[in-house]
């Protein structure tokens, strides 16, 4: 296998020196043409979705030495713009030449558009705080590429480098935190179903981040280096989110009203330039330390006011996704999570109907953001049973 390919990454190695974009397209079109090899006898094959970072790089190694018969697949996803999803397509393929397994690029441009580059701008015209690296997770990794492994590569599995577990249980799968608390990323993973969740593997949820760095420096992979990606892959590098989305949203003048007083405290340039919570460039002067506490892009208002005026006992969340053999149908406690980098607190979760749930917290929660994901986890803190949408 290392043989067969060495000598198909052959036309990459040739055109080092291209542009990024003429790379990438040396790369689709090396994958495009290449036949699937054939599972060796007693191996289970893993297509492992890799974007040429060290997580799924290492992800990648980690599941070749356990024995398994492993192929890269990378989502071609944006032309341009930070520019490191067509570097990262170029580092994926340098990794798996170094681990001698195929490496797959699918074309993938048009649904990234459509569903998560365009649901961006249209979520903050409706005065949403939009998370689209959950929404490429489902729609992408546990979708589009899940679905070229098992159909095209005969996969019976998908693995990624999120840092989160697959625990088996006598009840079956359960998607787990990762033994590293500062890593955890079942969080973002909420949106897998139980069907793709038993097709899943995640070593990198037994590891912290330091070992997975040392791995991949000792095995010399090319994206041992390679830092952490930080923002999103769409926006340009240099620019905000908001100068960002002045390419699609137009000006739309408004006031900035009190939320406690209702006086008019100044006027902005539309309410898609700022989300809940939100303490610095608000433009406006104030002898008190003010937050964005809710939006209304209609009537074209932002409401502004005192810490205490961003808490919230309850809220509401539609898509529901379970993440367990049977949906709830009846009240329980848990541990519900707002937002990737806040703690899960205890609430009480009410399915309803429509994939919608109702959530009371025992205590106040600030800044609850519409457009933000739902986790639900159990008593235990543990394992992630599910979430949806903030409305």
């Amino acid at each position: 296998m290392t043989g067969t390919a060495e000598k198909k990454s052959a036309p990459l190695a040739a055109q080092d020196n291209l542009p990024d974009e003429k790379q990438v397209e040396a790369v689709c079109a090396v994958a495009s043409n290449r036949s699937v090899s054939a599972i060796p006898a007693g191996k289970t094959r893993v297509a492992v979705c890799m974007s040429g970072g060290v997580d799924s790089s290492t992800t990648a190694l980690l599941l070749r030495d356990a024995g398994y018969d492993v192929v890269g697949v990378t989502g071609w996803l944006i032309k341009s713009g930070s520019r490191c999803c067509d570097t990262g397509m170029i580092d994926a393929a340098r990794v798996c030449e170094q681990l001698g397994i195929d490496h797959h690029a699918v074309d993938l441009r048009e649904l990234f558009r459509t569903q998560i580059i365009d649901q961006f701008h249209q979520s903050y015209a409706r005065a949403q705080t939009p998370l689209p690296c959950s929404v490429c997770n489902t729609v992408i990794k546990w979708g589009a590429l899940l679905n070229y492994g098992k159909k095209i590569l005969n996969a019976s599995y998908v693995a990624t480098g999120h840092y989160a577990r697959v625990v088996q249980t006598e009840s079956g799968p359960r998607l787990a935190r990762a033994l590293d608390p500062k890593k955890d990323q079942s969080y973002v993973l909420w949106g897998i179903t139980m069907e793709q969740l038993r097709s899943t593997l995640l070593p990198l949820g037994d590891y912290v981040k330091d070992d997975i760095r040392a791995i991949a420096a000792e095995s010399e992979l090319a994206s041992a280096n390679r830092p952490d990606s930080q923002d999103l892959c769409f926006i340009p590098k240099g620019t905000t989110p908001q100068q960002y989305l002045a390419n699609f949203l137009s000006e739309a003048p408004g006031p900035i009203i009190h939320a406690i007083t209702g006086q008019m405290l100044g006027e902005h340039k539309g309410t898609h330039n700022f989300t809940i919570g939100q303490r610095k460039g608000l433009g406006i002067a104030s002898n008190e330390i003010l937050y964005v506490t809710s939006l209304d892009p209609d009537m074209r208002v932002v409401y502004a006011g005192p810490k205490e005026a961003l808490m919230r006992c309850e809220l509401t969340a539609s898509a529901a996704n379970w993440i367990m053999d049977e949906a709830p149908t009846e009240p329980f406690q848990a541990f519900a999570k707002i937002r990737y980098n806040s703690a899960a607190t205890k609430a009480e979760i009410y399915p309803m109907p429509d994939q919608k749930i109702r959530v009371v917290f025992e205590e106040p929660q600030p800044a609850i953001t519409p457009g933000q994901v739902l986790g639900i986890y159990d008593l235990s803190n543990t394992y992630l049973l599910g979430g949806g949408w903030i409305d």
